[in-house]
């Protein structure tokens, strides 16, 4: 069938919001002066001079995942384009609402996560562990739906992976972000690759999409 022009546009932007957000992280990260890449999370770079600049990668690159889920639900995905809609809004939360100091960003902060937080810090966090958790949830009940088609084997068996690295670097990060575990220092490390598997499938997800204009299984 031929499928309308807003839907893959809808779709596309699951390519665009991962690759804009990794590209703009990564470089920032590499090139902000007092920051370090393996330490802190790529947050904290949404304070200091320049600081709107992630922020607003940050929001942007969500509502481009809110976009491609809006294009999944188009194509018949139900619960995973509500849950990846779900991550995409969770990104944008938090650029609106930034981190504490920490981490040792801006320099001169302390080396964990502080204990007591602001409420912007707060929701900044949370709205984190919400995203995350929905886009493992959301690789779940995608592997299950490419396991019924013995064509797309290979895909299922990826995104089981996927969603167990996604959910089991979550954890880690909880931990690598407080004060003393044998992670503490490898924070920004993890989350960095964090977010190359836990963004990279769904682009893939979204270029296998607009190869096709066959819509998914209701």
């Amino acid at each position: 069938m031929t499928e309308d022009r807003t839907t893959r546009l809808l779709l596309a932007c699951g390519v665009i919001g991962p690759v804009l957000f990794t590209l703009v992280a990564f470089i920032a990260g590499a090139t902000r002066p007092g920051y370090s890449a393996w330490h802190a999370y790529v947050s904290m770079l949404s304070l200091g001079e320049g600081g709107w600049v992630m922020a607003a990668n940050l929001v942007v690159s969500g509502l481009l995942l809110v976009a491609f889920a809006v294009g999944l639900r188009r194509r018949g995905y139900g619960w995973p384009s509500i849950l990846i809609g779900v991550a995409g809004a969770g990104l944008a939360i938090q650029g609106v609402f930034p981190a504490d100091p920490g981490l040792g960003y801006p320099p001169g902060a302390p080396d964990g996560v502080p204990a007591v937080m602001s409420t912007s810090s707060a929701v900044h966090y949370l709205a984190g562990s919400i995203a995350g958790l929905a886009n493992a949830t959301a690789a779940v009940l995608m592997a299950r739906r490419f396991g019924r088609d013995s064509r797309a084997a290979g895909w299922s068996r990826y995104l089981a992976v996927t969603a167990a690295l996604v959910f089991g670097l979550l954890v880690a990060l909880g931990f690598a972000g407080s004060d003393g575990p044998a992670l503490q220092g490898f924070a920004g490390a993890i989350q960095r690759v964090w977010i190359l598997v836990a963004l990279a499938w769904l682009a893939l997800l979204a270029v296998r999409l607009l190869r096709t204009a066959v819509p998914a299984e209701a």
